[in-house]
Formats: C-alpha cells, structure tokens, sequence
C-alpha cells in the first residue's frame, strides 16, 4: 500500500488506535511523528518524566518544531515537584482520546512507561487498604537498610511489578511492598486479576532492535544530551528551588547528574553512569514489554528511515482497525 501525505484518512471510534512502544532510543518519537503526518494523527505522551515542565533535555522530549507540526498531549502538564497519580493520567489520557477522535484525526500513544501503558488499557486494580502498622514497619526498614534492600526484596517477592519501578522511587517500591504484607498478594496478581475493559479499539507495535546496536544508539544519545546541556538543565532547577531528592529528580540521567554537581564522581564517571543504568533501564523495558502486552514486535535498525517504519506499521493496522487510507 503505497502511502504519502497527500491521503486522506478516515477515522471512526471504532478505529484501533496505535499504541507505539519500545525501549529508550531505539527511535519511537521520530517513527510515530511521522505516523501521524501520514494518517491525519496527533500524538499522545505515555512517558512518566515528560509530563514535567522543565525536563527537556534528560527526557528526550520532543523539539518544540516537532510539537509545532504535530500537536503533542500529556508533555509539559506538571511542575518537577508536583505529582500525578496513574489513575489521574489515565483519565485525562481518555479524555485526549475522545477531543482528538471528535476533530477526526487520529490519536497515537507513544511512550516507554510501562505504568502509564498498563493504566490508561487496564485501569487501575481497586486496592485501597492500608495499614499504619505495616506502613511504619516498611518506613523504618527504608531507613534502616536503605532503598536498594528494599528494591531487591521486591524483585524477590514481585519481579513483574519491580521491572515496572525505579530503583529510587521510594514512594512506589514501599507501596508495592505494603500492598504484598496487607493482603498476601503481589501488585502483579491483583493487577493479572483484575476485569480489563479497555476504553477503546486499539493495538500495540513494540520498536525493537538487535541489542548491541540499540546500546551503541543509547551511547549516542547520552552524549548528545550532554552536548544539549544536560547538566546545565539540571543546575537551573536546583536554582529554582527544587529539591535534589524530589521523585522526578531521582531519575535516570538527573540523579547522575547531581551526584557529579555535587562532587561525589567526574564528568566522564557522570557520563559512563548515565550510559550503564540507561542500558539496563532498556533491558528491563524490554522484559516488562514481553512479559505484559499483546503486541507486535516491529524489528527495526539503526539508520531505518523512521517513515520507512511508519509505511510497515500502517501495512499491519490498515484493513484491521477501521483506519482506511484513501
């Protein structure tokens, strides 16, 4: 099917809408903008860190001339110290879905974030039981043993929810483990059992690529965000006020960041740093796509023209979702 962006295209809500994955730097920013040129399309974040104001260079957040030629949702909406609960993403992420179907174009998910993914189709799992008790017990093991004791006795006890969290998000890591001594269960089984009732048609494309050729990529990109001012975005919000041990600030990127402003390490260790727990980041996205979604997996190589992998996702979506070129 030959495509070009003179077509057409015609969408209806029974449209599967394309979900566009994958790990870090294999190239699904690029490939799914220019999806959207091709099928009449307007982008939708699933990235946890780009819905922050101020988090450009570390997230590799979209150019403003990308945002420009094609409306991007869900990037920008939250200061570096306010927060969004998974429940609260998924209902404006529906809400976007509804005003872009109603202008007729077509709504594209594009992200990395396996949380937001499993949200916005899965909903949330209704466990809302606490207890101050175990609550308590948790905050005094964090303190006692640290964050990383914890992070492992989840990946003993949950290893599906740990690929999900960062090793520094504390707030997610204590929770997961409550959640497990309240009720006996891991967040995994509550979420495997819960009714899914996805909000709408839709269809999920995986980017993946040959690893050591992903990882030189990831080098690549690390480098480059050096080069774009990395460290200099992470002085000026510490300059602003905001605080080095905020949740968006113990990501991947801005931790190694401040640990280098801060004189624990050199530039070139900072640099090294970003690049290894970049890669194992990719590796665990990897595991956590395969593991939790039906999906297709589009192998992609470095160079590919990203409308050349645009054409092969609108070959396997055409005639299958109510999305017709003409």
């Amino acid at each position: 099917m030959a495509v070009n962006n003179q077509q057409s295209v015609i969408i209806n809500h029974q449209s599967k809408i394309p979900f566009i994955v994958g790990p870090t730097a294999v190239g699904k920013t690029n490939t799914a903008i220019e999806l959207a040129k091709m099928l009449n399309g307007e982008i939708i974040s699933v990235d946890s860190r780009q819905v922050y104001r101020g988090m450009d260079v570390g997230t590799a957040k979209p150019s403003l001339r990308h945002q420009k030629e094609i409306p991007h949702h869900l990037i920008d909406i939250l200061k570096p110290d306010e927060v969004i609960s998974a429940g609260k993403f998924r209902k404006i992420a529906i809400e976007t879905v509804n005003s872009i179907l109603s202008r007729g174009k077509l709504p594209i998910f594009v992200g990395g974030s396996g949380l937001y993914i499993s949200t916005v189709l899965k909903g949330i799992f209704e466990e809302s039981q606490t207890d101050d008790r175990i609550r308590k017990k948790i905050k005094e093991e964090l303190k006692e043993k640290g964050v990383v004791a914890l992070y492992n006795r989840l990946v003993d006890i949950d290893p599906e929810s740990a690929v999900k969290i960062h090793i520094n998000d504390i707030k997610r890591i204590t929770r997961a483990l409550e959640i497990y001594e309240i009720t006996g269960k891991t967040p995994s089984e509550h979420y495997k059992s819960q009714k899914t009732n996805p909000p709408f048609p839709y269809r999920i494309f995986v980017l993946n690529m040959e690893r050591e050729n992903l990882y030189k990529q990831i080098d690549s990109r690390v480098d480059k965000m050096i080069e774009d001012g990395l460290v200099e975005e992470v002085k000026q919000l510490l300059d602003a006020g905001y605080r080095r041990d905020l949740d968006a600030l113990l990501t991947l990127g801005y931790r190694d960041v401040i640990v280098y402003l801060d004189g624990q390490c050199s530039k070139e260790e900072m640099i090294e740093n970003i690049k290894q727990n970049t890669r194992k980041y990719a590796k665990r996205q990897l595991t956590w796509f395969r593991n939790q979604l039906e999906a297709m997996w589009i192998d992609v190589t470095p160079g590919e023209p990203p409308g050349e992998i645009a054409k092969r996702i609108i070959k396997e979506i055409d005639g299958l979702s109510g999305i017709k070129t003409v």
